[in-house]
């Protein structure tokens, strides 16, 4: 049965968020794709209009879904928002995000040369830092712990995650004791005492 125009561009978009998933970026090529979607090369610029646009949406798609994944999972903590910071941290770091570090780190580079990519970039870029610091500002408003600057804070645990997630893309070890490390560093930022972290499973 012959797929309408509809299915054939949800086609193309998954076979590009697969490939981006596996290989980053940078792998998503009009060949690739339509390899992957079982249509004919020309048919991937038909569906997608430009491969710097797909590659842009594909983009957003996945550091999106991350994002919600993580504000779930904070979300859910019934606890107070020590807890909460903790869930974030595990979050941020879990698996070192692999395969989503991978589609970041071209989504850096790439962007260089995207303009859509870029500005798509930037919106979730500011959607994490948005989001973080208002797990850190809620704890201070609560007087559960310190964060004078919310947003300071959070552009910092997010380079030092992200740092770690990147490194991860190539090699990573020590995975529960860089977990420990960085979580007793916040803690310590924020003035979390010991015996609070004791509380929680990290």
């Amino acid at each position: 049965m012959r797929k309408s125009p509809e299915e054939r561009r949800a086609d193309v978009h998954g076979a590009a968020r697969s490939i981006a998933l596996e290989s980053g970026l940078s792998a998503v090529t009009q060949r690739a794709v339509a390899e992957r979607a079982g249509v004919a090369p020309g048919l991937v610029t038909h569906y997608a209009d430009r491969m710097e646009l797909l590659v842009a949406e594909v983009f957003r798609d996945i550091v999106q879904e991350e994002l919600e994944s993580v504000r779930s999972a904070v979300e859910a903590v019934e606890g107070d928002d020590v807890e909460r910071v903790i869930a974030l941290l595990h979050g941020l770091i879990r698996d070192y995000r692999r395969d989503v570090a991978l589609v970041w780190l071209d989504g850096w580079s790439l962007s260089r040369r995207n303009e859509e990519l870029a500005a798509t970039l930037v919106d979730q870029a500011r959607a994490w830092e948005d989001f973080v610091a208002a797990v850190f500002e809620r704890g201070d408003a609560s007087g559960a712990f310190r964060a004078p600057d919310p947003l300071a804070l959070a552009r910092f645990v997010i380079g030092a995650t992200d740092g770690l997630s990147a490194q991860a893309t190539v090699w990573a070890g020590h995975e529960e004791e860089t977990v420990r490390y960085v979580t007793r560093t916040v803690a310590g930022l924020l003035g979390i005492p010991t015996s609070a972290l004791a509380r929680t499973a990290y």
